[in-house]
């Protein structure tokens, strides 16, 4: 999986005319990834971390126009892209089971429930938010497994 950082500058420059007459807001689509080293994908782990490093980097450049801009970092969202990752049917499964037995609420998320904090990041109920990272996760990034001694 390959994801390049020049798409999201690219169409934040186009945007920034329009978005300074309207006051309107930019959302990316991050990873929680961009925080968790993941060795069996790590450019898109780096990649996702440089895209949070623009928000952050582009909020305050973006600012003093008032435009705001944010990301939504997932956790494990069941979608489409889930079960066309590479690798067999059974390859897939193994992968959500494994993260699965990673996420405290021991759930992937609905790709409707990202859409709801979508709106709420889009909406003036989150006017005095810019560059931040919601992370949406079900507990992934504070995963700690315990040692039990007998």
């Amino acid at each position: 999986m390959f994801f390049s950082l020049a798409n999201p500058i690219a169409l934040t420059e186009l945007a920034i005319p329009y978005l300074e007459k309207t006051k309107g807001c930019i959302l990316n689509v991050s990873s929680i990834s961009s925080e968790k080293c993941q060795s069996n994908i790590p450019f898109y782990s780096i990649s996702k971390a440089g895209l949070d490093h623009f928000t952050r980097n582009y909020a305050a450049i973006l600012a003093p126009m008032e435009i705001r801009i944010n990301n939504l970092n997932p956790g494990l969202t069941d979608t489409p892209a889930v079960h066309q990752s590479e690798g067999s049917g059974e390859q897939i499964q193994k992968m959500k089971d494994f993260y699965l037995t990673q996420i405290p609420l021991k759930r992937a998320a609905e790709s409707e429930e990202m859409a709801e904090f979508l709106l709420f990041m889009a909406s003036e109920k989150a006017s005095y938010m810019t560059g931040q990272m919601i992370k949406v996760d079900g507990g992934l990034l504070i995963h700690s497994p315990t040692f039990k001694l007998d």
